[in-house]
C-alpha cells in the first residue's frame, strides 16, 4: 500500500491538464439533490459565447475558448512555460437525466448546469 501512495496522491493533487491541446480540466463540484443534479464549473478568462456543453442522459461534455492564454510556469521540472487556450471536461453522471429540461447560467466565470433527473421509480397511490 504505501508504494501506491504516491500514485494516488498524484492522482488526486495534481492538475489535470493535456499539453496537446493546449487544454485544462476545470474545478469542479457535483451536488445531487435528489430529483436534480448541478454542477458548478469554474472557467476563468472565458466568455458565455465561447462555451460548448453537450449532453446525454449520462455524459456531460463542457468545452470553453479562453479570451486570453493562461501560461503556467509551475508545472514541474520539464513543464515549463506552457500555454494553455482552453478548457475541457467529460463528466459521467452519477444517474440519468433529462436531457431537454437541462437548464445552464454563466456568471463571473462560474458555470452552473442543473439536471433533472430520469426517475423511473415513483410511489403509486392506493384508492
Amino acid at each position: 500500500m504505501t508504494d501506491k501512495l504516491p500514485r494516488i496522491f498524484g492522482r488526486v493533487f495534481s492538475w489535470s491538464h493535456n499539453i496537446h491541446t493546449k487544454s485544462l480540466e476545470p474545478l469542479i463540484h457535483i451536488e445531487d439533490l435528489g430529483d436534480e443534479i448541478i454542477i458548478t464549473m469554474d472557467l476563468p478568462y472565458v466568455r458565455k459565447e465561447d462555451i460548448d456543453i453537450y449532453l446525454t442522459e449520462r455524459i456531460l461534455e463542457v468545452k470553453a475558448q479562453m479570451c486570453r492564454k493562461y501560461r503556467c510556469e509551475g508545472l514541474g521540472r520539464i513543464q515549463k512555460g506552457i500555454e494553455f487556450e482552453s478548457f475541457h471536461k467529460i463528466i459521467e453522471l452519477p444517474s440519468n437525466i433529462i436531457p431537454e429540461k437541462a437548464r445552464s447560467r454563466f456568471k463571473d466565470g462560474i458555470l452552473e448546469i442543473r439536471l433533472p433527473k430520469r426517475i423511473r421509480k415513483r410511489k403509486i397511490d392506493i384508492k
